[in-house]
């Protein structure tokens, strides 16, 4: 009983703390947390069409929400090509590291052009490349300060056949009070992982069922926003389908503390 008591007065400080840290200065300028991250986004260094995505995929806004923070230990959860992997890492700085993992069997299907050009040259040194299947990546307990799960948590349960192992995983190399941002194309209410099965399917999940999952592996929703939001959406179309093309998915955020 006390034990519990204690981690949920740690858990309480470690949002307290992350709120502090994001909002503005007594003058009112941003904090250097948010100086920091603005500066990741505003870099000259980053990629022309990397910047383009920026508009519609408000970095600036969720990395704040996040807790990103120089100097952390963070993984890019199935990072595709890195362009979260990138910003991360210069948020985190020169102290920072970044592991941008993709599985393998995707790798192997899709190809890693854009991993290879990104990292190429040494051009981001505190980020690692870890190519291993979710359920297989090994990852030290408390280990790391934070994940990001950029529009790919619904393609684990089709990449994966225990979502719930990769969750008992995560949380278990998490460190106490780490942070793990989920970002994904909302399906219907009620439809729980049905829509994320068929990879020749619609490619979105259940937000509430989202919730569930964290939330039995213990983590708990520290934050969410409306921000990638899109009423108009019915939530029934994959975002390649021909008809969205140019059209905007509605998408929630949640950002989950251990």
């Amino acid at each position: 009983m006390m034990n519990r008591f204690r981690s949920s007065l740690i858990f309480c400080a470690m949002v307290a703390l992350a709120a502090c840290a994001s909002g503005p200065s007594s003058d009112g300028a941003p904090s250097k947390r948010v100086q920091a991250i603005q500066a990741a986004v505003a870099s000259p260094d980053r990629l022309a069409k990397d910047r383009d995505e920026d508009a519609k995929r408000k970095p600036v806004e969720i990395m704040t929400l996040t807790g990103v923070a120089a100097g952390q230990r963070v993984i890019d959860i199935f990072s595709a090509g890195g362009w979260y992997a990138e910003l991360l890492s210069r948020a985190v700085g020169p102290k920072g590291q970044v592991y941008a993992q993709n599985p393998p069997s995707v790798l192997k299907r899709f190809g890693d052009k854009a991993i290879v050009e990104r990292l190429a040259n040494n051009r981001l040194p505190n980020v690692v490349r870890w190519d291993k299947e979710v359920n297989e990546m090994a990852l030290a307990p408390a280990s790391f300060d934070g994940a990001m799960i950029n529009l790919v948590f619904h393609d684990l349960h089709w990449i994966s056949k225990d979502v719930p192992g990769f969750l008992t995983d995560l949380h278990k190399a998490m460190k106490q009070g780490a942070w793990v941002a989920v970002i994904d194309h909302s399906a219907p209410a009620g439809s729980r992982d049905s829509f994320a099965k068929d990879p020749r399917g619609q490619h979105r999940i259940d937000e509430a069922f989202t919730r569930q999952m964290f939330e039995t592996a213990g983590f708990k929703l520290a934050a969410s926003s409306d921000i990638l939001r899109n009423a108009a959406d019915d939530r029934q179309k994959a975002f390649f389908a021909p008809e969205l093309k140019d059209v905007a998915t509605d998408k929630f955020i949640q950002i989950y503390r251990k």
